[in-house]
């Protein structure tokens, strides 16, 4: 059976995959880039299930330096900053699972813009989107061995 790695701050990736997705993965969950680095180094992961905003996560697990983001980008505001990396920390932790070698198919729950999905692929290789919990088609982008008609 193919493992899926969920990677979130929360629980309703993991529990939705556990309800639906059981069938056709094993459901590991990682909650920052260093726990799903830690997680894709201890066992073989087939597929990553990414939540683009971290709204919940503790400041210091995010992925990106926010007095360096604040400076960059926001003119010094560093609450600004801390809301962007909040706000793209799945794609800033897919960046680093890339920059580490690791090239899984990744997909998001998430409605982008073509251009952006576009440069997401680009930039990382096998990346997919569903804009919502349609549990077939989050079965397609994920691969499911066993996809109903």
């Amino acid at each position: 059976m193919k493992r899926l790695l969920v990677i979130e701050d929360g629980d309703e990736y993991t529990e939705f995959a556990r309800v639906f997705l059981a069938r056709d993965f094993e459901v590991r969950t990682a909650r920052s880039a260093a726990e799903s680095l830690a997680a894709i180094a201890a066992e073989v992961i087939d597929v990553l299930l990414i939540d683009l905003r971290f709204d919940r996560a503790p400041p210091e697990s995010l992925t990106g330096d926010v007095e360096e983001t604040a400076r960059r980008l926001f003119a010094g505001d560093r609450d600004r900053a801390l809301r962007y990396l909040q706000d793209q920390q799945g794609s800033l932790i897919l960046a680093a699972m890339r920059t580490a070698g690791h090239m899984q198919p990744a997909v998001f729950v998430h409605d982008f813009a073509p251009r952006r999905l576009a440069n997401l692929r680009r930039m990382y290789g096998r990346v997919d989107a569903v804009p919502d919990f349609d549990v077939e088609a989050l079965r397609r982008a994920l691969g499911a061995e066993d996809q109903a008609q």
